[in-house]
């Protein structure tokens, strides 16, 4: 089984903005962040305003930690339950102006490409 934070990764790569006068991640903010890396899986990212987030991989395996945006990269840094040794965080360019309704194509694990959506409400 992959570890967590290797789905987190792809995850990642779906980091974004909103307006510049708006938090780095309000969008997410109450939200559901849809992963899609086809063939029927699907992970979800519930990110915090407090810094945190939380994640269920397509397998129904959960995660939890940190992200913060700096330098014009978003990183999430699971903390739950605790990745192996050596493993850091997760981080990928920053994406501007999204929030709910809005769908984009990323760059996932290994770089194949993801689908990544923002639904309203969790």
């Amino acid at each position: 089984m992959k570890p967590i934070l290797t789905l987190v990764a792809t995850a990642a790569a779906m980091a974004f903005a909103t307006l510049a006068q708006a938090g780095p991640m309000d969008g997410a903010y109450g939200n559901t962040v849809v992963v899609d890396y086809g063939n029927n899986a699907v992970a979800k990212i519930f990110v915090n305003a407090d810094g945190s987030y939380g994640l269920t991989q397509p397998d129904g395996v959960t995660a939890k930690g940190t992200w913060a945006v700096s330098g014009g990269q978003t990183c999430f840094t699971q903390t739950d339950p605790a990745p192996a040794a050596g493993v850091t965080p997760s981080c990928s360019a920053t994406v501007d102006g999204k929030g709910p309704g809005d769908s984009w194509t990323s760059t996932g694990q290994g770089g194949a490409p993801v689908k990544v959506s923002i639904v309203a409400g969790r």
